[in-house]
Order: C-alpha cells, then structure tokens, then sequence
C-alpha cells in the first residue's frame, strides 16, 4: 500500500500518463515511507462526464487523487504524503503545460485510511 488514483477532468488535460504516474511512485517512494517498490499503486481515469462550477465553459479543469494508505501514520506524515503527490502532479503539469488547455486547475488529494482489517493476498502465476 499506497493505492493513488487519480481522476483528471479531461483527457487531454495530462500529457504521458505514464511518466505522471512514474513521477507520483517515485515521490512516494522516495519519502522513504514503503518498504516495497511493489507496494505503491496508481492509475489514471478519465471520467466520461464533467462539469465544473454550473456551466461548461471549458476553462475550468481539475486533477484530483485519492490516496489509500494502510493505518498506523500520524497526521503529519500523511499529510506530507498527500502534498508529495499534488506537488508530483504540479511538477508534471508545469512540465508539459504547453498541452494544458488555459484556465484555472485544481488540483486537489484525499487520503483515506483503510480499515486495520484490510486483507493483501500475493498470487504467483507460472
């Protein structure tokens, strides 16, 4: 565990997904808070309707990740966390932001922690 996953108003909005979701991990990981590579997860989706504020101007867009972690972490590692991954997103977006539509971006993480009861199974196919 960590599991991010991150809804983004339009798709045309995150330009390689790929290299987002890389930059997301390693910041994970590099917050020396994991013990496994393996066990940090995101994923991207694009949902198939949006509308931001009342009317669909266009000029509105937003980035936001929900971050699932395992109990046990204080409120202000978590929230180290959390600014880790807007702050990946930030960097990606400013990286690639002659493909960000102009307007105004939020750009916004929720961490929710998971029941202690949570179950993990490992499964190797050969």
């Amino acid at each position: 565990m960590p599991n991010v996953i991150i809804e983004v108003s339009h798709d045309r909005l995150i330009s390689q997904p790929g290299n987002l979701l890389a930059r997301v991990n390693d910041a994970l990981w590099q917050s020396g808070n994991f013990k496994l590579q393996s066990d940090i997860k995101s994923r991207i989706y694009y949902p198939n309707h949006v509308l931001v504020g009342l009317s669909d101007s266009g000029d509105e867009a937003f980035v936001m990740a929900h971050f699932y972690l395992m109990p046990g972490r204080d409120d202000a590692t978590i929230q180290s966390l959390a600014q880790r991954i807007a702050d990946a997103i930030k960097a990606h977006l400013q990286e690639f932001k002659s493909e960000v539509p102009a307007g105004n971006l939020q750009i916004c993480v929720n961490s929710t922690t998971l029941s202690a009861n949570y179950v993990k199974q490992y499964v190797e196919f050969k």
